[in-house]
C-alpha cells in the first residue's frame, strides 16, 4: 500500500477527522455535550482520488467524547474500507483564564483499522494528541495539536512519527467562520509533506446544520490540490 492510500486513513481518522468541528482537521479542546451526538460527513478530492468520510461523535459524559469514523475510497483497489475509534477527554479543571484569552486543554487517543483486499481487516495504526485551544475573543481562536503516532502499512515495516497541527479561526459573524491551518509530521517520506489548508463554514442553522468547503495542498512541488465539501449536523439527543 502506498502512502497516498495510507494517509487518508491514518491522519483523517487517528487525528480526529476534524472533530474540532468541520471544516478543520486540527482538533479543538471541546467535546459534545453529554447525551448528544453530531454527524459530520464530507467528500475529499485529491488528484484522481475521491474519498467519502462519515464521522459521528457522541458526548458520553461531561468532558468525554467518543468519536467514530468510516472512510470509503471511490476507487476500491487495495484499500476497501477504513474505520477509526477515538476518545477525547477535556477536564474542566484544565481550563483557565489567561491575559490572552480562555485556555482549554485536553487529550485524545485513537486507533485505526482498514480492510485490505484479499486480507480482511487489520489494525492500521494509532495516535495520541494534546489538544490546546485559546479563545482570544468572540471572533478569534487558536488551536494546537502536538502528538505522536505509529502506523503499520500493509506489506511494509511499522514506523512512528511525531505530529503537529496548528490552526486559526475567525468568525466575523453568527453565520459562519473562516480558517487557516498547517499540518506537519516527522516522517514526510511516509506521511507526506506539510499541508497548508484554508476554508470556511456556513451555518444553515446556527450550531445545528452547517456546510463547509476547504482547499489544501502539500508544500511540495507538483502536489495535487485537496478539496473537501462537507456538512455537519449537531445537537442530536439520545
Amino acid at each position: 500500500m502506498n502512502k497516498t492510500q495510507t494517509l487518508p486513513l491514518a491522519l483523517a481518522l487517528a487525528m480526529s477527522q476534524a472533530h474540532a468541528g468541520r471544516p478543520l482537521a486540527t482538533d479543538d479542546a471541546g467535546t459534545a455535550a453529554p447525551q448528544t451526538c453530531q454527524l459530520e460527513a464530507w467528500y475529499e478530492h485529491s488528484g484522481s482520488e475521491l474519498t467519502t468520510v462519515l464521522a459521528p461523535a457522541c458526548g458520553v459524559a461531561e468532558g468525554l467524547e467518543l468519536d467514530l469514523g468510516v472512510t470509503l475510497p471511490a476507487q476500491r483497489r487495495e484499500l476497501l474500507l477504513g474505520s477509526g475509534l477515538a476518545f477525547k477527554w477535556v477536564p474542566t479543571a484544565w481550563a483557565s483564564s489567561t491575559p490572552l484569552g480562555e485556555l482549554t486543554i485536553g487529550l485524545k487517543g485513537g486507533v485505526d483499522f482498514e480492510q485490505v483486499a484479499d486480507s480482511g481487516w487489520r489494525q492500521a495504526g494509532s495516535a495520541g494528541l494534546l489538544l490546546v485551544s485559546l479563545q482570544i475573543n468572540e471572533q478569534w481562536a487558536l488551536h494546537l495539536n502536538p502528538g505522536w503516532g505509529q502506523w503499520r502499512p500493509a506489506g511494509q515495516p511499522q514506523f512512528q512519527a511525531s505530529l503537529l497541527n496548528v490552526a486559526a479561526t475567525w468568525a466575523p459573524g453568527d453565520q459562519g467562520l473562516l480558517f487557516a491551518e498547517w499540518q506537519g509530521n516527522s516522517r514526510r517520506a511516509d506521511l507526506g509533506s506539510p499541508t497548508v489548508s484554508a476554508g470556511g463554514r456556513w451555518w444553515l442553522q446556527k450550531d445545528k446544520l452547517g456546510l463547509d468547503l476547504t482547499v489544501g495542498r502539500e508544500t511540495v512541488s507538483g502536489a495535487p490540490t485537496q478539496v473537501t465539501l462537507g456538512f455537519g449536523w449537531y445537537g442530536l439527543r439520545y
